[in-house]
């Protein structure tokens, strides 16, 4: 067997080259890489750092409407606690007054028929002399059945002397579909029995009386009949419906 003989080229510049070649290429690959990637990272980081300010400015945006809603909430409900107090403030001044007014509406009432009574007494020409009846009242029974009366006497004009006498009052009515009258002497007890009278101004009655059961009224008849020569006997008459106290 011949022995082969290999012939190979001296170069030992090669393999330093191609190392350096290859460095080369990996550097410059690494370089674009690094290039690549931080061109992208920056970017991103950009678009963020600037979405990251428009995000604080709108969060110190909101922040500030937010106050300003919190302090008008404020003032709105102050103006609301303001309101309703005014409001039950001047719900109690109303009720005060209205309490005032019908308070002095009934002294008012009171002392018209005060000043209606004394000059009734004391004025010629609203009244007609000597003696009469200026009020009778029938009020509803405080205790069961019985019935409460009111008379007032009063001498208009004349007041140089007493006058003296008496007062009888009856009652007409139904029943048991006939007419009825009733004296009310007959229908108390006692000194209620006898009205009788002695003033110079005037003089009250009052007293309770028992209507028999079954007895409707309509009508009272009161006379008023004084003593001396020449006074005259009074009557009135009135419809029962119209002199219910209360």
């Amino acid at each position: 067997m011949n022995p082969k003989i290999i012939i190979k080229r001296d170069r030992p510049w090669f393999r330093p080259i191609l190392i350096v070649l290859i460095t080369a290429a990996v550097a410059i690959a690494a370089w674009a890489l690094y290039s690549y990637t931080r061109a992208t990272t920056v970017s991103d980081f950009e678009e963020t750092r600037v979405e990251s300010q428009k995000l604080s400015l709108e969060r110190r945006e909101l922040m500030r409407e937010l106050r300003d809603a919190r302090t008008q909430a404020q003032e709105l409900r102050e103006q609301v606690v303001f309101l309703e107090r005014s409001q039950e403030i001047d719900k109690q001044a109303c009720q005060s007054v209205r309490g005032s007014l019908v308070k002095l509406q009934s002294e008012v009432s009171d002392l018209q028929e005060q000043v209606a009574f004394y000059r009734g007494i004391v004025s010629p020409g609203e009244a007609r002399t000597g003696v009469r009846v200026y009020d009778f009242k029938v009020h509803p029974p405080e205790t069961k059945g019985r019935l409460r009366y009111e008379l007032v006497l009063i001498q208009s004009v004349r007041h140089d002397r007493r006058i003296t006498g008496r007062v009888e009052i009856a009652i007409q009515g139904a029943r048991e579909n006939r007419t009825q009258t009733l004296s009310l002497g007959d229908l108390t007890a006692g000194s209620e029995r006898n009205l009788l009278f002695s003033f110079k101004y005037f003089q009250e009655f009052s007293g309770e009386f028992e209507l028999p059961e079954g007895f409707n009224p309509l009508r009272v008849t009161i006379a008023v009949v004084p003593e001396g020569s020449g006074q005259t006997r009074v009557e009135d008459v009135y419809d029962w419906s119209k002199i219910q106290g209360v």
